[in-house]
């Protein structure tokens, strides 16, 4: 749960403040660099959770004072969306929209199981849990002045409970499209004369009996004729699959941003850069006074790309795990597709180890 983690972090922030407090009282036991790095990671740590907590007591003040109207509104989206809206692309789907003529038999069966089991969903998530959502709301508002990092990972965890009934309906089809195109390739080598060697781990040739390919091209015809109808429904529910997780990566972004983004950092370089040395340039001025030419030492700032090198470091992840390429290529071969891991795009322990 991204609750869970995030509660993690705060426990990697306080043992942060633990173990940097005595090390900053003691300035001329280390060396001025190194006393800069953990003076500014500290204060650093010290603005974000401040600005953390501000903006999640608003947050959390708008969330108690409106509790019951929220309320509302999101048991009207959830019934509204996740379920009537489902349920009817589902009866749309199986009365052939489009001229898109689907297999009648099995896209009834499709159509009739993902419909009961929302169904079920929408009973047990609406029915049981509608008259405590203000409540829930209420307690999340409660925790919100914790921090406006709780209030994005609370949400988070919601969203994922909200749309459970999607995963599982986007499991399914997709075990049985992956199944589809499994049988696929085997039929596609019996057709060839291949047949996978799984000792070897490779394609070899074989000679098949006349039974064997009358059979391999009974499933061909079935195969052929029933994979338009998986094709249709699992493509429906990896789209859904892929924008909420999309979303889920939007709300994991803004956490990354408020647990780790360089405030105190970016501030000190536009007040006062020469507190963030760099490196050291030489320069040739003129004293116009003696009519000589002096070399002179010069601090030069640190670059902007130094400061939020964790940033470049985190948006090469994230654009090489939500390639659409990459997506892509998992939806057409049948890959379950998931967000990214949360450690992944977080800093491994404390500010002062990076």
């Amino acid at each position: 749960m991204i609750t869970v983690q995030q509660i993690d972090v705060r426990a990697e922030q306080a043992d942060f403040f633990a173990t940097e407090v005595e090390p900053l009282r003691q300035r001329g036991l280390t060396s001025t660099p190194a006393f800069s790095a953990r003076y500014t990671n500290f204060f650093n740590v010290i603005w974000l959770l401040l600005n953390d907590i501000t903006i999640g007591s608003a947050i959390g003040t708008f969330l108690c004072e409106n509790n019951v109207v929220l309320a509302g509104r999101l048991n009207y989206s959830v019934k509204v969306v996740l379920v009537q809206w489902m349920q009817w692309v589902l009866l749309w789907l199986d009365s052939w929209p489009a001229g898109l003529k689907l297999n009648t038999e099995l896209s009834r069966f499709y159509s009739q199981t993902f419909i009961d089991l929302i169904s079920l969903w929408a009973v047990s998530a609406l029915f049981w849990c509608s008259p405590y959502i203000s409540n829930l709301i209420y307690a999340v508002g409660i925790a919100s002045s914790a921090g406006a990092t709780i209030t994005i990972s609370l949400s988070s965890d919601l969203l994922a409970i909200l749309t459970m009934h999607i995963y599982v309906c986007y499991f399914v089809s997709n075990f049985v499209y992956a199944r589809f195109l499994g049988t696929a390739g085997s039929l596609w080598n019996l057709f060839r004369g291949k047949r996978y060697n799984v000792l070897r781990n490779r394609t070899d040739t074989w000679e098949y009996d006349l039974d064997q390919l009358l059979f391999g091209t009974i499933l061909f015809t079935l195969v052929a004729f029933l994979f338009p109808t998986v094709l249709a429904y699992y493509s429906l529910f990896a789209l859904m699959r892929l924008a909420i997780i999309l979303l889920q990566a939007c709300l994991e972004m803004q956490l990354a941003f408020m647990n780790h983004f360089p405030l105190f950092a970016l501030m000190l370089r536009a007040k006062d850069p020469w507190r963030l040395p760099g490196g050291i340039y030489f320069s040739i001025e003129t004293r116009k006074d003696e009519n000589a030419h002096v070399l002179s030492v010069k601090s030069q700032p640190v670059p902007f790309s130094a400061i939020f090198f964790q940033y470049i470091r985190l948006a090469s992840r994230l654009a090489s795990h939500y390639n659409p390429l990459r997506l892509l290529w998992y939806l057409v071969s049948g890959r379950l597709v998931h967000p990214i891991p949360r450690y992944s795009i977080r800093y491994n322990k404390a500010p002062n180890n990076q």
